[in-house]
Parts: C-alpha cells; sequence; structure tokens
C-alpha cells in the first residue's frame, strides 16, 4: 500500500472504532447516524462510486461522506469542506505532554488522548501509520502535538488530514501533502 492508502485506511480504522459500521470493498460505512463530526461513510479506494455508500448508510438530511480521494460526484449532496491528506513530522518533542483519560475518546490500547495545557490531540495507532486528529490548541503546539503522537506509538508514521489555515500551519511545521480529500453534507 502507498502512504495515502495507509492513511486513508487508518481513518476508516478510526471512525469504525469510534462510530461502528461496516467494511466493503471500497467503502466503510455506518448504517445509523455517526456521531457530530464523524462521516457517515469513507471511501477507501479512489474508484468507490455512489453505489458502494448510499445504500448502507442513512442518506436523511445530515449524512456525511469523507470522499477520501476527491473523485465522488453526489447528487443531492454539497462540498462541505475540501482538505489535504499530510504526512506529518517529525515534530519537536516538548516537555510537558502526557496522556489523558476520557474526553469521550473509546478506551483502547490503540488510542491515546495527549495533553500540554490546553492543547489536546488524539493518536490512533492504524496498521503501519498512527493518525493525528482532533488537534486543539494554538498553532505553535503542532509540533509538539506531532512529536508527541509519535512518542505515544514510536515507530511509526503520523498522518492525518487539515484544511484551511490549519492545513497551512501543518505545512509550515513540516508536514507533506499526500492527496486531496473532500467531505460532503446533505
Amino acid at each position: 500500500m502507498t502512504g495515502l492508502e495507509w492513511t486513508v485506511a487508518e481513518s476508516a480504522a478510526w471512525c469504525d472504532l469510534v462510530c461502528g459500521g461496516k467494511f466493503g470493498p471500497r467503502a466503510w460505512t455506518s448504517p445509523r447516524r455517526t456521531p457530530e463530526y464523524y462521516p457517515d461513510a469513507v471511501t477507501l479506494t479512489p474508484d468507490a462510486t455512489v453505489a458502494d455508500i448510499l445504500p448502507f448508510v442513512d442518506g436523511s438530511a445530515g449524512c456525511s461522506v469523507k470522499d477520501s480521494f476527491a473523485t465522488l460526484d453526489l447528487p443531492g449532496f454539497s462540498v462541505l469542506f475540501e482538505a489535504t491528506w499530510i504526512a506529518c513530522g517529525p515534530g519537536v518533542p516538548e516537555p510537558g505532554w502526557r496522556r489523558v483519560a476520557g474526553h469521550g475518546f473509546p478506551s483502547d490500547d490503540s488510542v491515546a488522548v495527549l495533553s500540554r495545557g490546553s492543547a489536546v490531540v488524539v493518536a490512533h495507532r492504524g496498521d503501519g501509520v498512527v493518525g493525528l486528529s482532533n488537534f486543539s490548541g494554538a498553532d505553535d503546539d503542532w509540533p509538539g502535538a506531532v512529536a508527541a503522537v509519535a512518542g505515544a506509538f514510536p515507530g511509526l508514521p503520523v498522518v492525518g488530514y487539515e484544511h484551511g489555515e490549519a492545513l497551512g500551519n501543518a505545512m509550515a511545521h513540516g508536514a507533506e501533502p499526500l492527496g486531496p480529500l473532500r467531505v460532503w453534507v446533505r
């Protein structure tokens, strides 16, 4: 698999851990509405189609789809945002980052919620990569957050996605683009 494919697979595995659902050959889908900020479907391959997604989700208002390769055209949906998958790192180790409990994330040995002051980031160990998500903090907290995620699961590349100003900040701190994605919403 390529770096992008590992990254997409980790993202879908994270959604499955948080939301439950089902993996198909070209998409992960949840038959019931997922929690806020989580998609109801994630494409796993660039050739995923509407038929791989819409029959397997609650397609009512609020349904969202993470189009991992920005290749879909979803009738009745609009683009919520466009983003970029990124390989992060290596980050700059900073003292004070520690594992914390809770924050509403699953208690699982593949998950680490890390905090320093008011900054928080979630790390999820996938197959071959560790996903960085749910970052909140100042722009200058980013390098330490990346290093904390890398430290939580040593030896794995740190990946994720960002958009807007957060993408600019990640790129300014050494992240490299892997490919585009879109999030669609009905």
